[in-house]
């Protein structure tokens, strides 16, 4: 099975360790991944508030390469996933593709007839693969709680493969790679990334209400797909920490890190060392040697972040 890889902005940047494990993981179980040639930024959220038109015509520009390459396209980021299958459906829709078509038209790009599915990670591990049958070293007890955020299952007539209030896959893929998963209640709240410039104290008292549950619950690390949801999970845990006087040092990995783990794969190729708030923590429960992976200590989140390695 072959795809065209969408990394994304965040996965070549703030999120590499979310690229890391994608690859190695999806080669692991039998996945070609092909990186999008000349692939561009989705535009996210930004661009479409600016003009609809334009941030549509962003990402169906990838959706329009990945037909050039005749294959289905993979975005890992639940974001550009969220936005890519919004332009897919575009797309069909005769006036949406005139004005998209116009638009990629004056970067010199033709839209073709092709037409190519766009999935996401979490989507294609859960309902295409058999993850049970490929793992070797069982997340024997590790308590996880799997968070899913706005986009990742929202909305059902774009992703349409798990429940939008209450979904399962990151759960059912967590169960089959050992783990436990704690029934969070919050999955599919809103962490508030996408308010945290304008509005900083409401985005911080969302993300301090889903930390809250998660330790509330025992939970040794929080699950996830969106490189967003991650900044704003761990970078600011800081941040909440010395706010409301709490503490929490839970660990935020992605879920394409945990199935690694599972399948055996050594914490560094998966860039586990690469987290803000270390993950150490998570594989010394399950045994594993933590020697040469380094610690990263958060001093201050917005310019003096150290690393010291144990």
């Amino acid at each position: 099975m072959k795809y065209s890889y969408y990394p994304g902005c965040s996965l070549h940047t703030t999120a590499k360790e979310f690229d890391l494990s994608t690859k190695v993981v999806m080669r692991e179980l039998g996945i070609e991944l092909e990186e999008l040639q000349d692939w561009s930024c989705c535009g996210g959220s930004i661009a479409t508030g600016v003009s609809h038109d334009v941030g549509m015509a962003l990402a169906a520009r990838n959706v329009v390469l990945a037909q050039n390459q005749n294959t289905d396209l993979l975005a890992a980021c639940s974001g550009c996933y969220n936005k890519s299958a919004k332009a897919a459906k575009a797309l069909e829709n005769e006036q949406e593709r005139d004005k998209i078509s116009s638009i990629l038209a004056a970067m010199g790009i033709s839209v073709g007839d092709r037409n190519i599915k766009v999935r996401n990670v979490v989507d294609v591990l859960a309902n295409d693969l058999d993850i049970s049958s490929k793992v070797r070293k069982p997340l024997m007890g590790l308590k996880v709680a799997c968070y899913y955020g706005c986009l990742l299952t929202r909305p059902t007539d774009i992703t349409g493969w798990d429940s939008p209030v209450f979904p399962m896959s990151m759960d059912k893929l967590a169960i089959a790679c050992g783990a436990e998963v704690v029934d969070f209640r919050s999955k599919t709240k809103c962490c508030g990334g996408s308010i945290l410039i304008p509005k900083e104290d409401v985005a911080l008292s969302l993300t301090k209400g889903l930390l809250d549950e998660a330790k509330s619950l025992g939970a040794d690390c929080i699950v996830l797909a969106c490189p967003l949801c991650s900044t704003n999970l761990e970078l600011r845990q800081p941040d909440i920490e010395k706010k409301y006087n709490v503490s929490y040092s839970l660990p935020v990995i992605y879920i394409t890190e945990l199935i690694g783990l599972a399948l055996g794969i050594k914490p560094g190729k998966l860039g586990m060392d690469k987290h803000l708030v270390s993950t150490k923590p998570i594989l010394a429960k399950l045994g594993i040697i933590l020697s040469d992976l380094p610690i990263f200590r958060i001093q201050n989140p917005v310019g003096n972040i150290q690393n010291t390695t144990n």
